[in-house]
């Protein structure tokens, strides 16, 4: 009797392990299937709004991606018999992504002289912040101006130039914030933007450069210092500001607001400096957005998509330049800024080119902390401080 009581313990025994070992597989596929299907999707062309978004998401979801796969991984490789085969063969391919991303991203980010904080980076939070309070840089409507304080006196100054394709207002307020809690006073000017049959080609970059004015005879009275004032941009404000800088630079650019200098030196982020090659873009409609900023196609307005060129403005006198993009950019073509990367620099102009392979357009506009985040920070900071 004895013998078959203990046969049966050690029989329930090996059955609970057998169980155990079976949720485990479970768990670990159930982890990994989402984080593979994201990254399946991150990795095909961005011809729709599920694999534009996900790999948009890329700079913020690689390093909790790979966190999630590697639990996944091990709880795969705890599972048992066929189960555990699937579950570790998908949770291999599903850490191929995040683990390339953020390998690159950090390596990259570190040959330009930034920093990834990795572990920071698994725990991404939200971007929404508030200005410390918004001014009027003009009479307009559209023409105000989102003041971050900086806590220090006599601050370097950052004008930031907003994206979002000429006719939204793509906000990232915490890289803002950022950047005024490590010792910047930051003004965000906004411009007026393009709607269908309204074009602002010509409109909005007078607004930006009449917002530069205002910002240079205001500086002092905000707690900034005159002599550090540089500009940053994405996407389409990206763009701009590099043509009010080079245009600046060159004396071919003036204000009925005021005088203006050129910046100190330029951030661009992911800029549309070819508008024309953006107005062929057909994914999500890209190109729509540049017609409706110029009014119509290259063909019928070449004039209007040289002016807004930024090739048209590169000038030997331009300040220190960083541009930093993705290679895998949906709406700016890639090449298109190496471009005009290698004509500025061969004009004699200083400009620091930071490619990142794995990662979309507006790739640090998601998630604090988030790689994309980390990137334009570290690298912003050191880029800005040293020019």
């Amino acid at each position: 009797m004895s013998r078959e009581y203990g046969g049966r313990v050690a029989d329930t025994k090996t059955s609970r392990h057998s169980w155990l070992r079976i949720t485990s597989g479970l768990v670990g596929l159930i982890l990994t299937l989402p984080v593979l299907a994201w990254s399946v999707a991150a990795i095909l062309p961005s011809h729709n709004a599920l694999t534009f978004i996900s790999s948009v998401l890329v700079g913020s979801l690689a390093v909790p991606a790979l966190v999630i796969a590697v639990i996944a991984f091990v709880l795969a490789l705890l599972g048992r018999g066929g189960l555990r085969v699937v579950a570790v063969v998908f949770s291999v391919m599903a850490l191929i992504v995040p683990v390339a991303a953020t390998a690159t991203t950090a390596w990259i980010t570190d040959r330009a002289g930034g920093r990834i904080n990795v572990v920071s980076a698994a725990a991404v939070s939200s971007m929404s912040d508030h200005p410390d309070e918004t001014v009027r840089y003009g009479s307009g409507p559209d023409e105000t101006a989102q003041i971050y304080r900086a806590h220090n006196h006599n601050a370097p100054v950052l004008v930031d130039i907003h994206g979002g394709g000429w006719s939204t207002d793509a906000t990232m307020p915490a890289t803002l914030r950022w950047f005024s809690d490590h010792g910047w006073l930051v003004i965000r000017p906004s411009y007026t933007l393009a709607t269908q049959g309204h074009p602002t080609w010509n409109t909005a970059p007078k607004q930006v450069a009449c917002a530069w004015a205002w910002s240079l005879s205001h500086v002092k009275e905000l707690g900034g210092d005159p002599s550090q004032v540089s500009i940053m941009g994405d996407s389409a404000g990206g763009g701009m500001a590099i043509n009010l800088a080079y245009g600046a630079a060159s004396g071919k650019l003036k204000s009925s607001c005021g005088s203006i200098r050129a910046p100190k030196s330029v951030l661009a982020l992911y800029p549309t400096v070819d508008v024309g090659t953006v107005e062929s873009v057909t994914t999500l409609s890209a190109g729509n957005a540049a017609k409706m900023y110029i009014g119509g196609t290259p063909k019928q307005f070449p004039d209007r998509y040289r002016a807004v060129n930024s090739s048209t403005w590169i000038t030997p006198q331009a300040p220190p330049t960083m541009v930093i993009q993705g290679n895998h950019d949906t709406f700016v073509p890639p090449s298109s800024v190496r471009k005009f990367v290698n004509r500025a620099r061969q004009a004699g102009v200083r400009v620091d080119h930071v490619q990142l392979p794995m990662l979309n357009h507006a790739f640090d506009s998601q998630a604090r902390n988030s790689l994309g985040f980390q990137v334009v920070t570290s690298l912003g900071q050191r880029f800005l401080t040293d020019h």
